[in-house]
């Protein structure tokens, strides 16, 4: 094998080492940005919240069924409860005694009911930045979430992908110096096989 040769299959090899490389710094990358947006996919933000105060609500009652109050869709509803409750038939006090609540409802504790009361109560809600945060992120990481649950299906393909590729590139550079050392052996008077 002459020197020429010899550079042309060294710079041949150099060629595919480099293909190859790059292929495997794509699936490195490509495992990688899987990681990190698995990562921010399953993490949550830090819970923003906010009591809020409900003062005299109308149409309520206070009798053997429950009732909801109308504050209840707002987003991070949680720890409902009664501060207060005014008979409008008479202007009467309720004790805060005569409530059960469960969730954002509340149902009577006592013997006596009463139709149509206006009722207080505090409960605590996400923040408006909770809010805009986690429609932000809720937005943007569909499209993640998504990909990260079929991710292993999608990096098997490209890793058997990238695979072939290199071992198609190994055979080729190995048939390269075959071919050539067998040439170069046929034109030095020795038989190569």
């Amino acid at each position: 094998m002459s020197k020429t040769d010899k550079m042309q299959a060294g710079k041949m090899i150099g060629e595919y080492a480099g293909i190859a490389f790059t292929l495997l710094g794509i699936l490195f990358g490509m495992m990688i940005m899987t990681f990190i947006f698995g990562q921010l996919g399953s993490n949550s933000i830090p819970n923003g919240t906010e009591s809020v105060s409900v003062i005299n609500e109308t149409g309520a009652w206070l009798n053997e069924t429950a009732y909801t109050v109308s504050n209840s869709g707002v987003i991070g509803f949680t720890g409902l409860t009664i501060t207060s409750a005014i008979n409008t038939t008479d202007n009467s006090s309720i004790a805060v005694g005569n409530f059960t609540v469960s969730g954002a409802t509340f149902t009577n504790a006592s013997a006596t009911t009463w139709p149509s009361i206006w009722v207080s109560y505090d409960y605590t809600q996400d923040t408006d930045a909770k809010k805009a945060t986690d429609q932000v992120q809720n937005n943007s990481l569909v499209a993640i979430t998504t990909y990260t649950a079929g991710a292993s299906t999608q990096l098997n393909t490209v890793s058997i992908a990238i695979i072939l590729i290199l071992l198609i590139g190994v055979f080729l550079v190995f048939w390269k110096i075959f071919v050539t050392n067998k040439k170069s052996s046929d034109t030095s008077g020795g038989n190569f096989g």
